[in-house]
């Protein structure tokens, strides 16, 4: 039996590492890949995913990675899940990131902060927080953790 994912992440290098190791060590998964807020919204909605594998900066929409600033959210993985949340959506979430900071001046947060934030706003379907680095493989343990309790 297929179990499928989604993933929304705009970085194809890291794309293809998590598709390519889930694919190995979970040979039932099947994953979708979108690269932007928009067009991950729209097929978080439109189609019934086992789990989300979600980055948290997004660019808004395919073809979007111009240096304006609106063009890309630094945030764009919470304003997902809070589209999840209002229109009642909560599969489970792992956010994957390879960024420890996020924002600037005020808001500023750094990767725990952030995951206490995720986990109090949408404790009923955000599971936590993955920290990907190319240069080594940790990720792989904390994701495998994570998807183990989600089969």
């Amino acid at each position: 039996m297929k179990i499928e994912v989604l993933l929304i992440e705009d970085n194809k290098t890291k794309a293809s590492d998590i598709n390519s190791f889930l694919s190995k060590k979970f040979p039932s998964v099947e994953i979708t890949i979108k690269e932007s807020l928009t067009s991950g919204l729209r097929d978080l909605f439109s189609n019934d995913y086992k789990f989300l594998l979600l980055d948290m900066s997004l660019p808004t929409r395919e073809g979007a990675m111009s240096n304006t600033i609106n063009s890309f959210e630094q945030l764009g993985g919470h304003r997902i899940l809070s589209e999840m949340k209002r229109k009642k959506k909560k599969i489970p979430t792992i956010l994957i990131t390879m960024f420890s900071e996020f924002g600037v001046g005020e808001s500023f947060l750094d990767i725990n902060s952030l995951d206490i934030i995720m986990s109090k706003d949408f404790n009923d379907f955000y599971k936590g927080v993955v920290f990907y680095s190319s240069q080594n493989d940790d990720w792989k343990m904390s994701l495998t953790k994570f998807v183990e309790d989600l089969l």
